[in-house]
């Protein structure tokens, strides 16, 4: 238990405290200086001084001028009471009152059994006198009248079962109590000797799971109430007074005597809350699991003894639905629902509080129960009483109990704080859907119905105005947290259970009620039934260098179709295995061989470096699901995926029918997404154009997008907040945070692959495996996904197993993505057809015929220092293009030198100036040269000498041709 003391001394005494409130006193503390205490005072009248016992006050001249030590002073400004005020406190700063294994412990004691202590039999002695610090662990109120009232007992020591003729005993300590309880299971009657049982209860046992045991076994029934008997003892001492003062009144004489019930009782959540109730004056009964459920009879049973039943569930995932359970099925029953404050605070263990021991540390006063009590309700919500003088029944409706009901039912009204609004909506679990006011109607009348009230309270309830829309807006306001993932976490959430992936591994919530506190639109849930499956494929990583760690790739089951898909997207060599090595085999040889390795990442025909690269290519895809399925939006991983073709084309040839864009279309089954068409290369010119997205867009995806499509213009939304403007409506903003990621895929390759593209696209290459022959290439035949599986994935014709085996592999790579994600890691893909297709592009087809020309191995023109300018004119009379620059030149120029297998580089550094350019003079005129280096050749190859074919150009004195 904390005590001022041990809060004293984890805060400096005291002086953390009161600097936390007081912050402005830093500089004074220990001196003379005064502060102000207030903001607007004119003079300082505050200050702080150590006192004599260590702990240092508050004394504010300006105020009463008594000295306030910290706790007093966090009682005043927080306004709450001292019990309330130390665990504050203890919570602020981090004071626990841990369990401590070498503290915490029993003692421990071994002999020879005597001779009547039978083998495999447990024994002890008990007492009833309890020290303080023992009784301080049940309750702050639990007095030993208290204890024996309710049965409970100290053992000093309970025995393990004898074996081997030797007892081992377990002994109570101070710091480690044991108590037991006897439980009375059948009174004595007709010569038979009672029958009980005792319940051994270890609460400072830090293995949770071994606090509760029982003796002798066998002997404890399988359904059972605690405080049960204890409360027919009650009712029946309360009888035995009333009867014998009802028969002394004269007054009546001759009449029978009713027997009354006891005012109310409580069901407790445990031994040491019903203790807590026992000490306030109350009668407690509690079941032997928080998950015991009370039977009807059971039910009728405790309500012969009782006017009012109280039930106080712990406000835990758990105890939340186990006392809305019981609430709904026992609709007379008051639930007393525990402030939902009382979670801002810790316990012992540095876990939020929950249950009513936990409540009556901080406020047990007997007025603060009884207020709890005031504002208990039953789940019945109509009420009836008897009229006139044939004592008609007549029913009304209680709209708090109505409005409770409908709260324990999941109605509420959910409040936008950013968008303004709010709207009714039913919470089941943590799946929220959308309701209107007919609908909550609706609800009741289907449950009366189903409940078979009478026609009377039906009737009622139909013509009752308290069931309108307007008395409905009353409903309990509600905010709820939608985010369904942390930086290191991405929850999935299906009909029975929420999977929440970490980089881990993948947990499982059973049931749609959480305590993962996060909530999900039912519109949003995936509606498959998911077994979690062993992995689909492993990622083994090789830290060898540690700047740029290697990743290795293993294909444990194609059993997933998705996966399938991408193993065969990522086959760049494909032609090479399955077409060109199997030129020499027989038909049926290599029939056989394609369908052995129709779904092969690592073919036996291919290279290690060609099996390497198709290998990175999906590990790349893998990385990239996973960062697109995971909501978290990162400043320093601003990505956005950009799926392209492997394939080398010519200028301006669109491939496409490889598959890029069905991945994102998979996706959806996850993400909600806008797609929109990126053919319209002025699509950003449409002041509208994002007008579908909201804050509740997952990903924002550009498909197929046209070759001039500037993807520049979307860099800013990748990096930071969004503009919306629909139409007819205020533009607004989405942060960052709550943007959605962007996706693109495109047939051609960016414009620029420059630092700031590079920086936030994610590349993403699919090889041409999947394809369409036409007359204008050389494909041998035409190839789609569905060819493959016969079926179109996700259709209609996708069977539960199938589901279940492509949702596991988006899961799995979703993970391998979070396991990385902490890290400065970016797994692109091989990028080298992607570059080369990017300097064609640079190119063109002229410019590439031209240079092919202009720079051949015996055009003179390699190794020696040509005017740009003349080259650049020799170019536009080539090509008879006129409208070019001389940027453009430049760049089609570093493309060719950067593809031509027998140049090594364009304006070597040794011949530029510190402009890196290479100027000459030409005619006394300084000009800007080209020098192309080509690659030398091998001594014994070299080629015969050629004569020195005419200048281009003219040299000028003193600038001899190189």
């Amino acid at each position: 238990m904390i005590t001022p003391q041990t809060l004293y001394e984890a805060t400096n005494n005291g002086l953390d405290i009161l600097l936390y409130y007081y912050p402005q006193a830093r500089d004074c503390a220990g001196t003379r200086k005064k502060f102000k205490a207030r903001s607007g005072e004119d003079d300082a009248s505050a200050m702080l001084r150590q006192g004599r016992n260590g702990v240092w006050k508050f004394i504010d001249f300006g105020d009463t001028g008594h000295e306030q030590d910290p706790i007093e002073v966090c009682m005043n400004l927080e306004n709450v009471k001292f019990s309330e005020a130390i665990v504050k406190l203890a919570g602020m700063f981090n004071v626990r009152d841990e369990l401590n294994r070498s503290v915490n412990k029993p003692e421990f004691s071994e002999g020879a059994a005597s001779q009547d202590q039978a083998e495999g039999c447990r024994y002890y002695e008990l007492t009833q006198e309890f020290s303080k610090s023992q009784l301080e662990v049940l309750g702050p109120r639990v007095t030993a009248e208290h204890c024996k009232a309710l049965h409970w007992y100290l053992a000093k020591w309970v025995s393990l079962p004898v074996k081997n003729r030797t007892i081992k005993k377990k002994h109570s300590t101070d710091t480690y109590p044991i108590f037991m309880r006897e439980c009375l299971v059948e009174e004595a009657r007709d010569g038979k000797p009672e029958k009980k049982f005792y319940k051994i209860y270890e609460p400072l046992n830090p293995e949770k799971q071994w606090r509760f045991s029982y003796t002798p076994e066998g002997v404890k029934p399988k359904d059972y109430i605690n405080g049960l008997s204890e409360l027919k003892v009650a009712y029946k001492k309360l009888n035995d007074v009333e009867e014998k003062s009802f028969f002394a009144d004269p007054a009546n004489e001759g009449k029978p005597y009713k027997s009354k019930k006891l005012p109310e009782a409580f069901i407790c959540s445990g031994e040491r809350d019903a203790l807590c109730v026992r000490s306030l004056g109350y009668h407690p009964i509690w079941f032997n699991s928080e998950t015991y459920k009370m039977s009807d009879s059971e039910y009728r049973e405790v309500m012969k003894y009782v006017e009012v039943l109280y039930n106080i569930p712990d406000i835990d995932s758990t105890g939340k639905a186990k006392g809305t359970e019981l609430a709904l099925r026992f609709l007379d029953i008051l639930t007393i629902w525990l402030p939902k404050w009382l979670s801002d605070y810790r316990d012992r263990r540095g876990k939020p509080r929950k249950d009513f021991r936990d409540w009556i540390e901080i406020r047990h006063e007997n007025k603060d129960f009884k207020n709890l009590m005031l504002s208990a309700l039953p789940a019945k919500f109509w009420t009836e009483r008897q009229t006139g003088k044939n004592k008609a029944k007549e029913y009304n409706v209680d709209t708090v109990c109505l409005h409770y009901f409908l709260r324990l039912n999941g109605f509420y009204k959910l409040r936008d704080r950013k968008a303004g609004t709010s709207r009714f909506i039913r919470i089941s679990g943590n799946i929220v859907s959308r309701v209107t006011g007919a609908d909550v109607r609706q609800f009741i009348h289907t449950w009366a119905s189903e409940h078979f009230l009478s026609r009377e309270i039906r009737n009622v309830l139909l013509n009752s105005p308290r069931l309108s829309d307007s008395v409905l807006e009353n409903l309990e306001e509600i905010e709820l947290d939608f985010t369904n993932f942390t930086s290191t976490s991405q929850m999935f959430f299906f009909p029975r259970m929420t999977l929440e992936v970490t980089g881990s591994g993948i947990i499982e919530h059973k049931g749609t009620a959480t305590a993962l506190n996060h909530y999900v639109w039912d519109d949003d849930v995936l509606q498959h039934n998911v077994k979690l499956l062993p992995d689909l494929f492993t990622i083994t990583r090789d830290d060898t260098d540690p700047d740029r760690p290697h990743f290795d790739f293993t294909v444990n089951t194609t059993a997933s179709k998705v996966f399938d898909y991408l193993i065969n997207a990522s086959r760049v060599h494909w032609r090479k295995e399955l077409e060109e090595s199997l030129e020499d085999m027989t038909l049926e040889d290599a029939q056989a061989y394609r369908q052995e390795h129709k779904f092969d990442i690592a073919g036996p025909n291919l290279s290690p470096d060609e099996i390497e690269e198709q290998k990175q290519n999906l590990i790349n895809k893998i990385f990239t699901i996973g960062y697109t399925l995971h909501r978290f939006k990162s400043p320093s991983r601003p990505w956005a995926p950009h799926a392209m073709d492997n394939k080398i084309g010519d200028e301006g040839e669109c491939n496409g029918r490889s598959g890029k864009s069905l991945i994102f279309t998979l996706m959806m089954q996850f993400l909600k997404t806008v797609k929109l068409s990126g053919r319209n290369p002025k699509l950003m010119d449409n002041n509208h154009w994002n007008e579908q997205v909201t804050r509740h867009t997952d990903l924002l995806f550009i498909d197929d997008c046209d070759r001039y499509l500037n993807i520049g213009l979307f860099y800013d939304l990748i990096t930071s907040e969004m503009t919306v403007n629909p139409k007819y409506s205020q533009s607004y903003n989405i942060p960052f945070e709550d943007r959605p990621k962007l996706a693109f895929s495109t047939n051609y390759v960016p414009v620029n692959f420059d630092p700031s593209t590079d920086a936030r696209l994610l590349y993403m290459v699919f090889s041409d495996y999947y394809h369409e022959r036409t007359e204008d290439n050389d494909y041998n035949e035409s190839r789609s996904v569905r060819d493959d599986f016969g079926k179109d994935l996700f259709g209609r014709a996708y069977t539960d197993d199938e589901w279940n085996q492509d949702i596991n592999f988006f899961l799995q790579c979703c993970r391998f993505y979070l396991s990385v994600a902490q890290e400065p890691i970016k797994l692109l893909p091989p990028m080298g057809n992607i570059v080369k297709r990017k300097y064609k592009a640079d190119m063109g087809t002229n410019f590439e015929d031209w240079a092919n020309y202009y720079f051949a191995p015996d055009s003179g023109n390699l190794d020696r220092v040509i005017p740009r300018e003349k080259a650049f004119e020799d170019y536009k009379t080539y090509s008879g293009v006129n409208k070019i620059t001389t940027q453009r030149f430049t760049r089609s120029l570093k493309a060719f030198v950067a593809l031509c297998p027998y140049i090594e580089e364009l304006n070597p550094s040794d011949m530029c100036n510190a402009q890196n350019r290479i100027v000459r003079k030409v005619d006394d005129v300084a000009k800007d040269m080209i020098y192309l280096k080509s690659i030398p050749m091998p001594t014994e190859a070299a080629a015969p000498s050629t004569p020195v074919e005419v200048p281009l150009w003219e040299t000028s004195p003193g600038n001899p041709p190189y």
